[in-house]
């Protein structure tokens, strides 16, 4: 039997310290690595142009609120859903102009740098975002 238990200790300790980190939420909130301030540089057609968003939780566990959502001010709150590192804008409108938007996007943490990468249309028009801290 000591002679089984060896082998399988040294497995069981290889096993568990294969695990990503990288990928762990701690606190189990999906939703906190996108919180803050990001700096997104958004592109419709040849144009381009960056701009500060700013990104808090709320209200269920899965919820977010992303405000100066495609430079439209501040006042002008896109709500989004979070599942692992995955973004979902559904379909609505913001501002007082009624503005439709909808999209997704993706948490990504790579050398150091993280970064919500964004595909989403705002008036009618197809939009990227890419957002840096």
């Amino acid at each position: 039997m000591k002679r089984y238990l060896l082998p399988v200790l040294a497995a069981f300790l290889f096993f568990s310290s294969c695990s990503d980190d990288d990928t762990a939420n701690p606190t189990g909130d999906d939703r906190t690595k996108f919180l803050g301030n990001w700096y997104c540089k958004e592109t419709i057609g040849s144009n381009s142009t960056t701009f500060l968003i700013n990104i808090t939780s709320y209200g269920e566990s899965d919820s977010i609120r992303i405000s100066n959502f495609s430079n439209y001010g501040n006042t002008a709150v896109a709500l989004g859903l979070v599942s692992g590192s995955s973004l979902v804008i559904p379909n609505q409108q913001i501002s007082i102009t009624n503005i439709p938007v909808q999209g997704s996007g993706t948490f990504v943490y790579q050398g150091g740098n993280e970064k919500i990468n964004l595909i989403y249309t705002t008036d009618g028009q197809s939009a990227t975002g890419v957002c840096t801290r």
